[in-house]
C-alpha cells in the first residue's frame, strides 16, 4: 500500500515538474532583445579573436599541447584548435610534443612551444 502511494505521489511530482519547466519556456518573451541567456560571443567568434591580426608565422604563440595519437590539440594565441582546424588565416597542419605545424596565408612552418631567446 505504502508503494503504491508513494508511486503515486512522485508521479504526481515528476509530471506537474516537466510541465513546469515546458510552461517556463514558453513564458519567456525577449520582445526583439538580447536573450540574457544566450552568450554574448560564440565559441567560434572567441576562438578566431586571438588570431585575426595573424599576418604571418612569427606572429603564432604556441602556448600549450596535448598530444594524444587520437586527436591532439594546440592552444596558440589563446586559442584552442584541434589538428586539421581551421581559424581566421591559420590552419593547424600537424601537432607534435615539441610544437605545431601551421599554414599561415599559404606558408607551412613548425612553431615550438618554447622560443630561446636570444641574449645580446
Amino acid at each position: 500500500m505504502r508503494r503504491w502511494i508513494l508511486s503515486l505521489a512522485f508521479g504526481i511530482i515528476f509530471q506537474t515538474s516537466l510541465g513546469y519547466a515546458d510552461e517556463v519556456k514558453s513564458l519567456y518573451d525577449s520582445h526583439g532583445k538580447r536573450d540574457p541567456f544566450m552568450p554574448l560571443v560564440s565559441l567560434t567568434a572567441r576562438q578566431a579573436a586571438g588570431l585575426l591580426s595573424v599576418q604571418n608565422i612569427e606572429d603564432l604563440r604556441v602556448e600549450g599541447i596535448v598530444h594524444d595519437p587520437k586527436g591532439s590539440m594546440v592552444i596558440v594565441n589563446g586559442s584552442l584548435m584541434k589538428e586539421g582546424e581551421e581559424a581566421a588565416s591559420v590552419k593547424v597542419v600537424d601537432v607534435q610534443a615539441a610544437g605545431a605545424t601551421f599554414l599561415v596565408n599559404g606558408v607551412e612552418a613548425f612553431v615550438p612551444i618554447y622560443k630561446e631567446e636570444s641574449k645580446g
